[in-house]
C-alpha cells in the first residue's frame, strides 16, 4: 500500500513538473512572438528609413537617416485638423505650435532635409512634426479632375482655416512645403519664400522654428 502511494506521488510531481515545463515553453515561445513584431514606432521609422535609404542607393546620395529618438510622424487629415482645433487654445502666453512638412516620401527635398528638420525639432524640444502625404502629393496629373479638386478644396479647408495677415494660403498643389501653425493660425508658409528665391531648405527649416 506504501508503495502505491509513494508511485501516486511520484506521477503527481512529474505531472506537474511536465505541466510547468509546457507553460514555460509556452510563456518563452510567446515572448519571441511578441518581441519579434515591430511596434508602431519602429514600423514608422522603417518606412521613413526604408525610403531614404533606397533613394540613396538609386541616386549615390547620402542623405541621413532617422534614429529612435525621431519626432517625426505621418498624419491624416482628420489628424492634422484635431490638432489645429487643439492648439487653437493655446494663448500669447502659452503658445502652442503645429509643425507640418506637406510632400511624399518619393519627394527628393522631403527625403534630404527629413533629419536635418527631425535634429532640428528635437534640439528645440519640438514634441512631433507631422508629415502629410496625400494623394494631392503623388496625382498631379489629376489636377483637372473634378472629384479630385472637390476633395482637394476640402483638404485646403483645413489647413487654411485661420490665416495669420501676410501670410499665403496653402495651396496643397504646390509641394514640398512646411506649415508652422501658432495656436491654430498659420503664420509660416515656406512656399512663399521659395518661390521668390530668396531661401534654400536649410534657411527654410532655421526660420520655421524660429517662428
Amino acid at each position: 500500500m506504501a508503495r502505491s502511494i509513494r508511485r501516486n506521488k511520484t506521477k503527481f510531481v512529474l505531472r506537474i513538473e511536465l505541466i510547468i515545463l509546457v507553460l514555460v515553453l509556452v510563456a518563452m515561445i510567446v515572448t519571441t512572438v511578441c518581441l519579434s513584431i515591430p511596434s508602431a514606432s519602429e514600423k514608422r521609422l522603417e518606412e521613413f528609413n526604408n525610403a531614404i535609404t533606397e533613394y540613396n542607393t538609386a541616386n549615390s546620395t547620402s542623405y541621413g537617416t532617422l534614429t529612435d529618438e525621431s519626432v517625426i510622424r505621418k498624419a491624416s487629415l482628420k489628424k492634422i485638423s484635431s490638432e489645429l482645433s487643439d492648439a487653437s487654445k493655446g494663448t500669447e502666453e502659452n503658445p502652442r505650435y503645429t509643425y507640418v512638412l506637406y510632400g511624399s516620401l518619393v519627394d527628393s527635398t522631403i527625403l534630404q532635409y527629413l533629419s536635418t528638420i527631425d535634429k532640428e525639432a528635437q534640439q528645440r524640444e519640438v514634441r512631433v512634426v507631422y508629415l502629410y502625404s496625400s494623394e494631392k502629393v503623388d496625382k498631379q496629373e489629376d489636377k483637372d479632375d473634378i472629384e479630385f479638386l472637390a476633395d482637394l478644396e476640402k483638404d485646403e479647408d483645413v489647413f487654411n482655416a485661420d490665416v495669420l495677415e501676410g501670410v499665403d494660403e496653402v495651396d496643397l498643389l504646390k509641394t514640398p512645403a512646411f506649415y508652422v501653425y501658432k495656436n491654430g493660425e498659420l503664420v509660416f508658409n515656406s512656399t512663399t519664400i521659395v518661390e521668390d528665391g530668396s531661401y534654400n531648405w536649410e534657411l527654410i527649416i532655421n526660420k520655421a522654428f524660429s517662428k
